[in-house]
């Protein structure tokens, strides 16, 4: 193949394939980004960075992570950074995953 192919080849056909199997991997999902204001058993509410306050449903089915290691939904906390894989029901957000890391400590 000669090198201007490969480069056109590399270049157009590539990307938009890779593209479509990302699109493909989080159908259906979206984010929500912010810190936890209120969390309980059945819902997380997270303040965004924008001002805006989601509820989110949880479930039995919803899988936390904690610096990429798998954890249980009691180790979230209040002021906690979250990012919240969700769909969108007929009764509102419903999480898939949270992932999170543990609020900064204050500064005395």
């Amino acid at each position: 193949m000669k090198p201007i192919r490969f480069a056109l080849f590399m270049t157009f056909l590539i990307p938009p394939m890779c593209s479509a199997w990302l699109a493909q991997a989080h159908e259906g999902h979206t984010h929500v980004m912010g810190a936890v204001s209120s969390v309980s058993t059945s819902q997380l509410v997270v303040q965004t960075k924008d001002g805006h306050t989601e509820t989110i449903q949880l479930d039995h089915n919803t899988r936390y992570r904690a610096a990429g290691v798998a954890t249980s939904s009691a180790t979230i906390q209040v002021g906690d950074r979250v990012v919240v894989e969700v769909t969108e029901e007929a009764n509102g957000l419903r999480a898939a995953e949270v992932r999170y890391a543990p609020a900064a400590p204050r500064a005395p």
